[in-house]
């Protein structure tokens, strides 16, 4: 009687355990696979990419901030100097709208410096969803750092739309 009830302490408690564990989902978007585990985090790209500004491709981790509320079209990750990063999508492929921000991502592609247009941060700040009297502000181009990912690999937490 004692051994069944040791078994059966050992197949509930492993049970309880086994149901304790969350799995991460991860879906990859675009024509590019990206290994997860070639990937750098962000803060050490950009050192990288400061030490060393012939080199621009990388795959690199961070959880994203904002998507694109028009398309899924890009999406934005938080430097840890505050500013936003940009992470625009090649040949515009699409990740859903509706991934849940702080969903941790991959990024394979090329880091480079580019002059934002009046018009393209306006275009941006619409599908952000940001309202005119912010749009209104942008009034001149803007100088940054940008990425352009031929993949993603991004966890999959999606809200649900309303």
């Amino acid at each position: 009687m004692i051994r069944i009830n040791f078994i059966l302490f050992g197949i509930f408690f492993l049970a309880l355990v086994s149901c304790g564990r969350k799995t991460k989902e991860y879906k990859n978007y675009g024509p590019v696979s990206v290994d997860s585990l070639k990937s750098i985090e962000l803060q050490d790209m950009l050192l990288q990419l400061e030490q060393n500004p012939e080199k621009v491709d990388f795959t690199f981790t961070a959880p994203i901030e904002e998507v694109c509320q028009t398309a899924g079209c890009w999406v934005s990750v938080r430097k840890e100097d505050g500013e936003l990063l940009r992470v625009r999508f090649k040949d515009h492929f699409l990740i859903p709208k509706n991934t849940r921000l702080g969903s941790v991502a991959y990024f394979h592609g090329v880091a480079y410096w580019d002059t934002i247009s009046v018009e393209l941060q306006k275009h941006f700040a619409e599908d952000a969803k940001m309202n005119e009297t912010e749009i209104d502000k942008i009034n001149k181009p803007k100088f940054e750092l940008s990425f352009e990912a031929d993949g993603a690999l991004v966890e999959e937490i999606i809200v649900p739309e309303k």
